[in-house]
Formats: C-alpha cells, structure tokens, sequence
C-alpha cells in the first residue's frame, strides 16, 4: 500500500511538472478605457434610453387641442458614459494562446434613478492556434461587431443591429485572404419580445441562436456576409387545462458588410434583411396568424425589415465622419390574425413605421489623449395611421423629424 501510495505521489508530480514546462506565461495586462461627456439639443420628443443619450426615433404626432404636444424641444449634459476595460494577453499553455477582456460602463439602466450604474459590456476568453480561435464569453454580436462612424452613443441604432450576447464562437482562417466564423449565441441584455414582454426566456425555451458567415479580405478591401438563425417559444410549458404549448418561432438575419480603408479615409457599408430583429435593437417584432389543430397553440410569423448605412471617416488630427441611414419595414408575409391578437414589438420602437431615415454629419479635432466633437443628426420617420393585415404601414402615412445638435468631450487612456 505504501508503495502504491509513493507511486501514486511520484505520478502526479511528474504531471504537475510536465504542464508546467509546457506553460509558458508571460501575462500582460492593458487596461484602457475614456470618461466622456455629452451634451445634446433635440427639437423633438424622442424615444431614448439613458437620459435620452442613446437615441432611437423621434416621436409620432400626438395633436392635443390642435397641438402637436411632441413636438418640444429639450437639453441635456451627462458624463454616465464613461468605460472601463483590460484586455489580458501573454498566456500559453502549449500551443494555446490564451486572451481575454474584462469591459464595464456607467450607464443608466433605469433612467428614473438618475444614477449611471456600473455594468458588464464585454467579457470572454480566446483560445488561440495557429489557423483558428476560439471565443467564450459576452461580446459583440457578429451582425452587430461593425459599426458606423460617429460619436453618438447609439452608433447608427437603430439602422444596424446593436447587440452584445454571451456566445461560443468559432473562427477558422483557410487563407490569408478568406476565414470562417460560426457559433451559438445566448441572450441576456438584448431580448426578444414576447406576452411577458422583454425577455430572455422564451429563447431559452428554445434553442441557442445560431450564426454562420465568411469574411474576405485583400488590401484595402474587406467583405463580410453571415446568416443568423433564431428560435423563440412565445409561450411554453403548459396552459390551465394542463395541455402543452406546441409553439416555435424561427428567423433568420441575413447581412453583408463592405469596408474600404485606405490612408486616412475609411469607407463602411451594411445592409441587413431582418425578420423581427427585436433582440438587436432593431425596430421590429412578430405577430400572430393564427391557431394550430390543437385549438390553442399560436402561429407566428415575423415582421420583415430592410436595414442599411453608408460610414465615412476622412482625416486624423481633424476628422469628418457621418453616416446616412435607411430602415423600411417589409411587413409580413401571412396576415395577422386579429381574432387570435398578439403583436410583439421593440420596446424602442412602434409597428407603425413604414420608414426611417438617418444623417449625420459629424467633426472631431484630435488633440493627444483628447478629442472634441460636433455632430449634426437628423432622424426622420415616416408613422402611419392605418396598417393592412400584413401589419405594413398604409394609410395616412406622414413624415416626422428630430433636429440633434450633440457635443461630446472624451479624455482617451
């Protein structure tokens, strides 16, 4: 017994050693991150998150005594969202590279707190070999990772995705000019309508989200297109008669992305065709069509939306950035089942838009670790007072629009 027992010792001694020599550790630690301010002038009444900071739409027309009672302007100032963040690298074990990245902000979840929270924006790990990478943890959605340029703490939502989700992802490079990307990914902050309302639980009901798509490049010249599949339970488990719920609803994103950059100029463009879209901050949703055999079990089918902007970033210690932006709602392709009702939208938006456009110009002077900012947005929304029964917006179609004058000084570390 005692020998065992030595053997056993001398065993996991060599293992221990054995890893050891194959570890090789030279951590690094980069923390980073700004404290930025805004301040911001809206001509109009606009649906916004975090004291109005971040922001989706102008309001419709709202005619009380034959005044439009949305069409106020207001004024804000905020520093609430300042960032936080390391990023982790130097670690191998073997022939595994291993990273990761830790990201909070001050943001204002409950805007009637008027506290700026400390929050979670990224977090994960990456496995890294020669030819392949592997991603775990909460980070930007892929249909989301390329944003416009800008200033404003919506960075083109809601004219593309906008969405950071806990994910596993995968990425395989064939070549130096083509690569793989494909993964699962789970909601948390950004999430699906439903009856309950905003909720992560009727993915989880379901199945993990899932994504597929390649990315090209050569010289100047990147391209991206991907697809995104996802399925919800709007209702699950079981009704008071103790019968089960047979519902499911599945969508599918699809999207391309292109990016020039040469010099000192950078040219981005996306365009997405979304089905709901909800859970990215895009201004959709899905409706019911109807019943099953069984007599309570719900059909669904998704409102479909068009999405795009054109980016353009020109100059480095003086900079002229924008974008233009266009969203138009496709409506559904079975009809709306009012007897049955149920319509399940974006809370940061309203099924009554036909259209949106977007444009903003924008200039920043760059001193050092500093940077000053001017930029110009004008959001217009085309509301309408009837839908037909594919839910697209038809009758008294009118056209609003939200003038945006925001200032923003941000000290970069």
């Amino acid at each position: 017994m005692k020998r065992i027992s030595i053997l056993i010792a001398a065993a996991a001694l060599f293992a221990g050693t054995a890893v050891t020599a194959q570890e090789t550790t030279s951590p690094k630690f980069k923390p980073y991150g700004f404290i930025r301010n805004y301040a911001f002038v809206d001509t109009r009444a606009t649906k916004s998150l975090a004291e109005d900071i971040f922001f989706f739409i102008p309001l419709d027309e709202k005619i009380v005594n034959g005044q439009d009672v949305n069409a106020v302007p207001s004024f804000n100032f905020q520093a609430i969202s300042t960032r936080l963040g390391l990023d982790i690298s130097g670690y191998q074990v073997g022939n595994t590279k291993i990273g990761g990245k830790i990201e909070a902000d001050f943001y204002c979840l409950n805007s009637s707190g008027n506290t700026g929270t400390l929050r979670m924006r990224q977090a994960y790990v990456d496995l890294i070999w020669e030819g392949s990478s592997l991603r775990i943890g909460q980070a930007w959605h892929p249909l989301a990772a390329d944003l416009v340029h800008g200033i404003n703490l919506e960075t083109g939502a809601p004219f593309t995705p906008f969405n950071r989700s806990a994910q596993i992802m995968y990425n395989l490079t064939f070549s130096k000019n083509a690569a793989l990307q494909t993964g699962f990914i789970q909601q948390l902050q950004y999430r699906s309508a439903g009856p309950d309302g905003s909720s992560n639980k009727y993915q989880r009901h379901a199945f993990p989200e899932f994504y597929v798509g390649m990315n090209f490049n050569a010289g100047p010249f990147l391209w991206r297109v991907g697809a995104d599949v996802l399925g919800i339970r709007p209702r699950y488990g079981y009704n008071a008669e103790g019968r089960k719920y047979d519902e499911l609803l599945t969508t599918l994103n699809l999207f391309t992305f292109f990016q020039y950059t040469k010099g000192m100029v950078q040219v981005k463009a996306k365009s997405v065709l979304a089905q709901a879209g909800e859970h990215m901050q895009l201004n959709g949703g899905y409706a019911v069509t109807g019943l099953k055999s069984d007599g309570f079990s719900r059909e669904y089918a998704p409102i479909n939306s068009s999405v795009s902007f054109v980016s353009v970033s020109v100059g480095k210690k003086i900079q002229g950035l924008g974008m233009i932006g266009y969203q138009k709602n496709l409506g559904m392709s079975r009809a709306y089942d009012h007897n049955v009702g149920g319509v399940y939208f974006s809370g940061n938006g309203y099924s009554n838009i036909n259209q949106m456009v977007r444009f903003t110009p924008t200039v920043m002077y760059n001193l050092g670790k500093m940077q000053f900012a001017l930029e110009y947005d004008m959001t217009m929304v085309q509301y309408a007072k009837e839908l037909n029964e594919y839910l697209l917006p038809t009758g008294g179609l009118h056209w609003v629009t939200n003038n945006r004058l925001l200032l923003m000084a941000k000290l970069n570390f």
